[in-house]
């Protein structure tokens, strides 16, 4: 639904983080089964975004790209929010890997925030994250999970298609802005 840019991506989101918060915390992976719950929350305000109306009756935002001075903006954050999540992982939960849970925590936050304001260069990051998750569960036995991060990375693949095709259709210059 996302990579079709559909706004009941946002409610869909909800109920898998539900369901995955359960399976991580089960698994030792503490960073994405909090993760779940920060996903929860960035997809109501996603939705919230998705859904939101202007005075003309159109939606908020249109999908575009990120501001060059966000790229930067947004690989900082993921650089604080790594090094914030693994001090906690480190120093307060016994996180099983937590290097890579927190790197692909923190990259995954950006990712959503990201996504939430209809920027296609999300699905740039989530083509990197998650081939480090499909290792990842591979390394801690969650094979279906693997698998389902296999999916992800053809449906990124797909998604930026699809929005680079919003993009053209809203604004024919847009694409080459960037």
């Amino acid at each position: 639904l996302n990579a079709k840019g559909h706004v009941l991506t946002w409610p869909f989101s909800i109920a898998s983080s539900a369901t995955y918060a359960w399976v991580f915390y089960d698994s030792g992976l503490f960073g994405d089964a909090a993760l779940q719950f920060i996903f929860i929350s960035l997809a109501i305000y996603a939705w919230w975004c998705w859904t939101r109306k202007m005075d003309s009756g159109t939606l908020a935002k249109q999908f575009g790209h990120a501001p060059k001075k966000m790229i930067a903006v947004c690989l900082l954050a993921w650089l604080v929010l790594f090094i914030a999540i693994k001090f906690v992982l480190v120093n307060y939960t016994s996180s099983v890997v937590p290097n890579a849970d927190a790197l692909l925590t923190a990259g995954s936050i950006v990712a959503t925030l990201m996504s939430a304001q209809k920027w296609i260069e999300n699905w740039l990051l989530w083509m990197i994250l998650n081939p480090i998750y499909i290792a990842l569960y591979i390394y801690i036995d969650l094979y279906l999970t693997a698998g389902l991060y296999g999916l992800f990375v053809v449906l990124c693949f797909w998604g930026w298609r699809q929005w680079s095709q919003k993009i053209m259709a809203q604004d024919p210059l847009q694409s080459d802005k960037h």
